[in-house]
């Protein structure tokens, strides 16, 4: 289990790379993510990366599980509004939770997730990706940190006992920052 990504989601793709070109971060293209109205762009982070996420398609989205959470989160205002872990097996990650499998694919990649809806539902817990291909890997910074707010032991739970190094702060369930080298992003 290692940490995937964070995801930023913002109403303005155009005006959030601007934002991280402005930190001296990297953006690369994205891409549509097919039946779910969201497309993308990546910050690469290293081994991890920030995937920036806005809606493509209001009507497909407000019909998609993820989608739909995404566009409120977006309609609530821009922000950090998620996290990601990546595992080996995904569909054993889903039978211990109890949680649905569930295909992404964009542009050639693809990949297997499962929690997404509750941890979008919940920011403090990430949602588990499987996939072969990695969007964001480089970059001239590295994500060292993330903090969120919420449950400790629900988080725990939620990672099997998996020591990612997450800061956990009390509040309501949130992702509250994430660390780049030196540089706090806290939107």
């Amino acid at each position: 289990m290692q940490l995937d990504h964070v995801i930023y989601g913002t109403s303005d793709l155009d005006a959030a790379s601007a934002r991280m070109h402005a930190l001296g971060l990297e953006v690369r293209p994205g891409g549509v993510h097919e039946g779910q109205g969201t497309h993308n762009r990546i910050v690469p982070l290293g081994a991890t990366y920030l995937e920036l996420m806005a809606i493509s398609d209001r009507d497909e989205a407000a019909a998609h599980p993820f989608g739909g959470r995404v566009l409120a989160r977006i309609d609530a205002g821009d922000g950090l509004i998620g996290w990601a872990v990546r595992v080996d097996d995904v569909d054993a990650v889903a039978r211990r939770l109890g949680t649905r499998v569930a295909t992404i694919r964009r542009a050639g990649l693809e990949g297997k997730l499962t929690g997404v809806e509750e941890a979008l539902d919940e920011p403090t817990l990430p949602f588990f990706i499987q996939g072969t291909s990695r969007p964001g890997e480089g970059g001239i910074q590295s994500l060292s940190w993330i903090e969120v707010a919420g449950d400790a032991d629900r988080l725990n739970t939620w990672l099997d006992g998996t020591d990612l190094g997450v800061r956990v702060v009390d509040g309501a369930p949130a992702v509250r920052a994430i660390g780049l080298g030196e540089l706090t992003f806290r939107p």
